[in-house]
């Protein structure tokens, strides 16, 4: 059983701790060309996330709905939504930009195995041949 601390964001569904787990195992290889195509679309993914939590912070302050307790009920739901809680938009997307960074590393380091992988065959190969 997996308990998740209240205060932390929630936990990925692990597949990006596999993914980086296989890949440093030196498991996965991944071909320079399409890696690169892989590391382009996940930078630009990061990209998207960093201007999302940037316009979020501008949600996360007090909403002009006055003095009232309805109005400062709805403004504290509004401004914990984005930011503050752990479901909360920022905490969400934060956690979901540590994941793209993780597979963006996990992809580099397969290009990595790969040309690890050819320089080795191609020593065994001047070895034995």
């Amino acid at each position: 059983m997996h308990l998740v601390d209240s205060q932390s964001p929630p936990p990925a569904d692990g597949k990006a701790v596999a993914l980086n787990n296989s890949v440093t195992s030196g498991e996965v290889t991944l071909d320079p060309a399409t890696g690169e195509e892989l590391r382009k679309t996940l930078r630009e993914q990061i990209d998207q996330v960093d201007s999302w939590l940037e316009r979020a912070g501008r949600l996360a302050r007090p909403a002009p709905l006055g003095a009232n307790p309805v109005g400062q009920a709805m403004t504290y739901k509004f401004e914990h939504r984005a930011d503050g809680e752990v479901h909360s938009f920022v905490s969400v997307m934060t956690a979901y930009r540590t994941v793209l960074e993780q597979t963006h590393e996990a992809v580099s380091t397969a290009i990595r195995n790969y040309h690890q992988v050819d320089t080795d065959a191609s020593a065994d190969i001047t070895k034995h041949g």
